[in-house]
């Protein structure tokens, strides 16, 4: 029987990324035709760096072609990952890639390099080959050394630390999963689009989604839903952790973040920060470990506050008195403390002043 798909990105698949093949080719608005590269030389040390950029690219809101079959882009990167060792073939179909990329985007298209990498991954034990592409801002960030008797050909200098300056110089990136390894077949995102409508896909604009060829895979109403219900669970497992603090918590990180995107990692954060060194680190492996299970580890997702049913904004509890207590928020916000004597629960309620409301 064959492995389930898998829908998150764990920890430890990213670990063990290795890149294969690597090239990238310059883009100029204002040149009609791409300036195509045959190869770049990486040291170990920058090959690290591009990796860790590839662990940044599985990070990201998970999309499906929209027409597998005739969707350039996959077509291309399956040629890719069927012929890993045909070095030929790579520069080529990267190239082809490279143009798709600049046809499908206009003017007001920032010079950069696109970056097409093929590399591996390990999944439910076995090593999955995939593509990345990622388009670079040019001009602040990269200096290159070409060949004297090749032009095409080219090394870095300086290139790691310039980068790790720039962050921000990471204008868009995309995974690509042209297997079956994944339920999404690529995971994209794109500088500057913090905002997102409901139900929609633009968390990537017009320009890129077209490249790609994709539609969104789940839309972000379910994966905030998702986002509030699993921390919870999860929170019960630590004696630390009050599970509907940790609830009211995400529930207000989630509000104070509305139609922003966000990931699971931000949110771990959140719940796991802990005086003791020791209690944090366990609790952010813990997370880490059940948001595997639950295939939301790294997911990103655009926070929809509305889509917040109430009866996750509020906690509602009941003791074997019938006695129903219900608030808003965390129990500290609400005047509420609860604590443990001689095997009882007691709730301590304090407020300036109370109605009866029956």
């Amino acid at each position: 029987m064959s492995s389930p798909r898998a829908l998150a990105i764990s920890q430890g698949m990213r670990d063990s990324i290795t890149i294969h093949k690597f090239i990238y080719h310059i883009l100029i608005t204002t040149e009609e035709e791409v300036d195509y590269l045959s190869a770049v030389t990486l040291s170990a040390e920058q090959k690290t760096f591009f990796q860790d950029m590839i662990v940044e690219s599985s990070r990201g809101t998970k999309y499906k072609f929209v027409d597998a079959d005739n969707a350039p882009l996959n077509t291309q990167c399956q040629s890719l990952v069927e012929n890993l060792n045909d070095n030929d073939l790579f520069i080529e179909t990267s190239r082809s890639i490279a143009h798709n990329f600049k046809a499908q985007h206009d003017k007001r298209m920032a010079d950069g390099i696109v970056v097409v990498t093929t590399f591996s991954m390990e999944v439910n034990m076995q090593p999955r080959n995939f593509v990345a592409i990622l388009k670079l801002d040019y001009k602040p960030v990269l200096r290159q050394v070409r060949n004297e008797a090749d032009p095409t050909q080219v090394t870095f200098q300086e290139i790691t630390d310039s980068l790790l300056e720039e962050k921000g110089a990471i204008q868009k990136r995309a995974l690509i999963d042209v297997g079956d390894s994944f339920n999404w077949d690529v995971i994209a995102v794109e500088r500057g689009k913090a905002t997102a409508n409901h139900d929609t896909d633009t968390a990537i604009g017009d320009h890129y989604r077209n490249f790609l060829s994709v539609t969104l895979l789940e839309d972000n109403s379910a994966i905030t839903r998702k986002a509030i219900s699993h921390t919870k669970k999860w929170a019960t497992q630590h004696e630390e952790l009050t599970p509907s603090d940790a609830k009211a918590r995400v529930v207000k990180y989630i509000g104070a973040h509305n139609d922003q995107n966000i990931n699971m990692d931000e949110i771990r954060d959140l719940l796991c920060e802990h005086n003791d060194v020791a209690t944090k680190d366990r609790l952010t492996a813990s997370f880490n470990d059940y948001m595997d299970s639950v295939e939301l580890s790294g997911v990103q997702f655009t926070s929809k506050a509305n889509s917040i049913p109430n009866t996750d904004k509020r906690t509602k509890v009941k003791t074997n008195k019938n006695v129903i207590l219900e608030w808003q928020g965390e129990m500290q916000d609400a005047g509420i403390e609860r604590k443990n004597v001689n095997g009882q629960t007691v709730y301590t309620i304090i407020a300036d002043n109370v109605n009866d409301i029956s």
